[in-house]
């Protein structure tokens, strides 16, 4: 794929010589995107904010233990994929995604629970990273972990796109028709860009909105959707902390 002439390496060098303090991390990461999941966070663990990741007003990364962090990052493959980069550069070797995702699959639900097997990749970060395929997949250990620890949930293939004005109804149906159960816009960059740097990722959603009845529901503040995320970020950080994947 050529030699990266911009690195992630250089860029912490240079902030740390402009005389900002660069941490470094917990080697596994969640990585978050709702802003009522941080404040669930900060509130109920005990953490320390990590400096050096992430710069911007944007990107928070917290130590919640030795071995586990937490990032909330703006949506969008293309953050993901800066934000996997520093986190990398700084140690970490394992990423679990826990996101909202809009369902395509008929019968899912508003907060409901969906391990990510696949990720069709619809976006254009990824293909910076790893020759154009139709899939990226996540780290299978991961996500037997997931599957263990949520037996009811469903798991199926994400649609990951780059925008979401133009997720066609002829789109929908499509993928809807090929099985593929939720749309979102970061698990294949997330997928592709950890197998490159040699990391193991995995991704889990809770429905955000939906996509399969007569126009698009959103419910994006719901109190169904911050529970469930907060019940996820719980039993991701669980498989983490009892994981032999941290070694």
């Amino acid at each position: 794929m050529g030699r990266p002439y911009v690195t992630p390496h250089r860029l912490l060098a240079y902030r740390a010589e402009q005389g900002h303090r660069v941490d470094t991390p917990p080697c596994a990461v969640v990585l978050g995107w709702q802003a009522s999941l941080l404040e669930r966070v900060s509130s109920n663990r005990p953490c320390r904010r990590i400096s050096g990741p992430i710069s911007g007003p944007a990107g928070t990364v917290l130590e919640l233990t030795p071995e586990i962090g937490f990032a909330r990052l703006p949506i969008g493959a293309p953050v993901a994929a800066i934000a996997i980069e520093e986190l990398a550069a700084l140690g970490v070797t394992t990423l679990v995604g826990v996101g909202a995702a809009g369902a395509l699959g008929h019968g899912l639900e508003v907060g409901q629970t969906v391990v990510c097997s696949a990720a069709l990749r619809d976006e254009g970060t990824s293909h910076h990273y790893a020759p154009s395929d139709r899939w990226a997949l996540p780290d299978e250990q991961l996500v037997d972990a997931l599957r263990a620890a949520l037996p009811e949930a469903p798991v199926g293939a994400t649609w990951t796109t780059d925008a979401p004005y133009r997720e066609t109804a002829e789109e929908i149906v499509s993928y809807r028709e090929q099985g593929i159960l939720t749309v979102d816009m970061e698990a294949s960059a997330i997928f592709t860009v950890a197998a490159f740097l040699g990391l193991r990722a995995a991704a889990v959603f809770c429905i955000s909105d939906t996509l399969h009845g007569q126009q698009w529901e959103p419910h994006f503040h719901s109190a169904d959707l911050a529970g469930s995320l907060w019940r996820l970020f719980e039993t991701v950080e669980t498989i983490l902390l009892a994981s032999p994947l941290l070694t």
